[in-house]
């Protein structure tokens, strides 16, 4: 192919400027962009160093983060404050800048820290608004050739191009940034979701937070009911969750970006927390925060904050954003929360009337319900069950003669011996009650467990099932033993009551017989805690 006579050939000082674009622009990270960039600048100019330079808007300084030729690796991570180094001559004129000999200019900065004499030339990166982005710069020295014109406008070139390719780049990241921070956010809502206490929804907040912000630490912390900051979670760094703790601890009154979020009812930024008019005295060992109310019921309850306690950083638009975000989840799941809790607190209550009301149908054991109840309790906490497996306890010990609606008065409140028949009847209730709360959808499966086998014995010898050992329901083994108990210790019209420690002896003596032998040692253990039982 010949070329087109009418249009004019490309110098050739520019051309390897023009294929330095192509292959910047094919750069797959700014890292890697800027890598290229200097190592093209190398090859274009024929210097002897090449370097990439970012500025730092935080900081107000410039970085190398690329290098390339003599003292490459002395040169990168090399911070410059303003006014020191060439480069910031660059920033000066916002074009480039050609400077015969560094030895005499005082600004020069030697990162081999030799002062020998190099002609430099330096180019400024903008991107498309024309926003200072860095410096790309070349030197070499001054005995070896002065940098010519059509050097100046191959690196002018080189440098456009790279600011292209680090916009697109910057961009790119940005996106996938943004998409990562929505896939934790909807992960996050999932999982906050299934949370129901205060503390488990703001931990799995504050990691998430922390995690995408990049702070030092996280907290969230709760009103009580007199107006003082009750800290609720903590997160980050352990020496700075320390530091936090401690000024939190000192003066629980609202103060410092807790209290003017309280105040206002508005989120709250601290790029330099000690130049802040609100600032609190005491917290020295901060330099950016922000913060954001939490609600229920449209009132501020709590408040959540992010500290930075190593630098002072800039805080984004998209970072308040994002703590807006996730107070606002931290608030719908509080609520939820809440109602979680109030309709537990009222199914709890409805059980417990209706085991009392049970109760009721036979006199001679008032007050049974509450008094096995609170034995059972005590006994499944000292064995160390879980929450959940102490309320499916209780939830049993409330419910554990339910069935027993099923047996005629004449039976239930007769006082003399039964006749077979009579006791079968009884004993039939556990199956009763069992079948009963089946049609109960939000009776777990632990509680009738409790219900149906609370009369079964270690020795195989109870009913409805005949269940021997570990075969029987933990849960039911344990509140086999406090039943025994209570009904020892109770009077009857056919029996008197049993002192304390005549149940205990009681309790030894079938121990590995009728019940669970760890479970009774457990149970005497507690009556010996609550000084019932000498030891």
């Amino acid at each position: 192919m010949t070329r087109d006579p009418r249009r004019p050939a490309l110098p050739e000082t520019l051309r390897p400027a023009l294929e330095a674009q192509a292959l910047v622009l094919l750069a797959q990270s700014s890292g890697d962009m800027f890598t290229r960039c200097a190592q093209l600048a190398l090859a274009i100019t024929g210097a002897s160093t090449a370097l990439t330079l970012l500025y730092r808007p935080d900081t107000d300084e410039l970085e190398i983060v690329a290098a390339a030729g003599e003292h490459q690796d002395a040169a990168l991570g090399v911070h410059l404050p303003r006014g020191q180094g060439l480069a910031w001559r660059v920033v000066q004129s916002g074009q480039a800048t050609l400077i015969s000999r560094t030895d005499h200019d005082p600004q020069t900065v030697y990162v081999s820290g030799r002062p020998l004499p190099h002609t430099y030339l330096g180019v400024p990166l903008l991107d498309p608004d024309g926003q200072l982005l860095g410096v790309l710069s070349v030197n070499r020295l001054t005995q070896d050739a002065q940098f010519g014109s059509g050097e100046a406008q191959a690196l002018t070139l080189l440098g456009q191009a790279a600011s292209v390719a680090y916009a697109r780049a910057r961009a790119l990241e940005d996106a996938q940034r943004a998409a990562r921070q929505f896939e934790q956010l909807a992960q996050l809502s999932a999982e906050l979701a299934d949370l129901t206490t205060p503390q488990e929804i703001g931990q799995r907040a504050l990691q998430t937070l922390l995690e995408l912000s990049g702070f030092t630490v996280g907290t969230v912390v709760m009103l009580d009911g007199q107006g003082q900051v009750q800290l609720s979670v903590l997160a980050g760094h352990p020496e700075g969750q320390a530091a936090t703790r401690r000024v939190l601890d000192a003066a629980p009154a609202p103060s410092g970006l807790i209290g003017e979020v309280l105040r206002t009812g508005r989120t709250q930024v601290a790029s330099d927390y000690q130049a802040w008019s609100a600032r609190r005295a005491d917290a020295t060992h901060v330099l950016t925060g922000l913060a954001a109310p939490l609600r229920l019921d449209g009132q501020v309850v709590g408040v959540v904050m992010l500290l930075h306690l190593t630098q002072q950083v800039p805080v984004s638009a998209s970072l308040v954003s994002l703590l807006d975000t996730v107070a606002h989840r931290i608030s719908q799941a509080l609520d939820r929360a809440a109602t979680v809790e109030h309709l537990h607190a009222t199914r709890e209550a409805a059980l417990h009337t209706l085991g009392r009301l049970l109760e009721s149908r036979d006199g001679d054991t008032f007050g049974h319900t509450d008094r096995v109840t609170t034995l059972a309790v005590r006994l499944g906490r000292q064995l160390g069950l879980s929450e959940t497996q102490v309320q499916h306890l209780r939830w049993g010990a409330y419910l554990h003669d339910i069935g027993k609606i099923g047996v005629e008065d004449r039976i239930l409140r007769k006082s003399g011996p039964l006749t077979r028949g009579e006791r079968l009847s009884i004993q039939e209730h556990v199956e009763v009650g069992d079948q009963l709360l089946r049609e109960e959808v939000f009776i777990p499966r632990e509680v009738r467990e409790v219900v149906r086998h609370h009369h079964e014995r270690w020795d195989g010898s109870g009913y409805p099932d005949g269940l021997s050992g570990t075969d029987i329901p933990l849960l039911a083994r344990i509140f086999s033993v406090a039943d025994v108990f209570d009904a020892l210790i109770s009077a009857r019209p056919y029996k008197l009551a049993w002192s304390v420690q005549a149940a205990a002896d009681e309790l030894r003596d079938q121990a590995g017989k009728k019940l669970d032998p760890v479970v009774v040692q457990a149970f005497l253990t507690v009556l010996q805690d609550d000084g019932l039982l000498g030891g």
